[in-house]
């Protein structure tokens, strides 16, 4: 582990997370954990928290750079993102012990992970490799997870929900496909919805740099809210 993602990630980080917890009988047992863009815990994770909450679930968007610490330079975002997805183990360990802190009572919580950009990978490699996980959603999310070092070691009970852009340029064809090679090669319960004429940050009413890929697609963003609101009434 590298004293970089240890000083970036871990040492004297004080978090704040936005959680939402819903009493409701019939959804109690599910947490939703929600994971930011490489630009970290800003209104729009919270603004989903809330959406999610108004479906009816208990649910945190997790706060991964702490209190104060949001890169805002794209050069420091892209940075701290390499450092974060630099190894396997530190990764997982970091966000097993993020997700710990968002639910209470984990073991015994249905947890379904939704991310978006840098966090849409992020919840596929929590949905991946976290037994207690039961389900990934990842929104316009990068598809170059890690692999579990073995099939005895993939968590294959998780279903996966990927909301692609099928115009999207971090999310080349080819690596699309070798996810969904891989999820088929461990008999997974996945969906992968391609959404056409949409680029990168499809969800973000800020993005606004369609030369770079990157454009918000209210329509699309519509779809993608009655997706997910589907998906995680699976979990009821």
């Amino acid at each position: 582990m590298s004293q970089t993602f240890d000083s970036i990630f871990k040492q004297g980080v004080k978090r704040i997370h936005y959680q939402i917890d819903v009493l409701d009988s019939n959804k109690s047992h599910i947490h939703v954990v929600i994971w930011p863009t490489f630009s970290g815990l800003s209104d729009f994770e919270k603004s989903v928290a809330d959406q999610v909450a108004a479906f009816g679930f208990s649910v945190t968007a997790i706060d991964l750079y702490g209190l104060d610490q949001n890169p805002a330079a794209l050069d420091e975002k892209r940075a701290k993102m390499s450092a974060l997805l630099a190894e396997a183990e530190p990764l997982h360990a970091l966000q097993h012990q993020l997700t710990q802190s968002a639910c209470d009572g984990m073991q015994t919580k249905t947890i379904v992970h939704v991310g978006f950009c840098l966090g849409g990978r992020l919840a596929l490699e929590a949905g991946l490799h976290f037994e207690g996980s039961a389900g990934a959603a990842s929104f316009h999310g990068l598809m170059s997870f890690f692999r579990a070092q073995s099939e005895d070691k993939a968590n294959t009970k998780a279903k996966i929900l990927v909301l692609n852009g099928h115009q999207d340029p971090l999310v080349p064809e080819g690596d699309a496909q070798e996810a969904k090679r891989y999820w088929t090669s461990l008999g997974m319960d996945f969906q992968f919805v391609d959404f056409s004429n949409t680029v990168h940050s499809f969800m973000l009413p800020s993005a606004d740099n369609p030369d770079h890929g990157s454009q918000y697609n209210p329509l699309v963003a519509q779809r993608s809210y009655l997706y997910l609101a589907n998906f995680l009434e699976e979990f009821v």
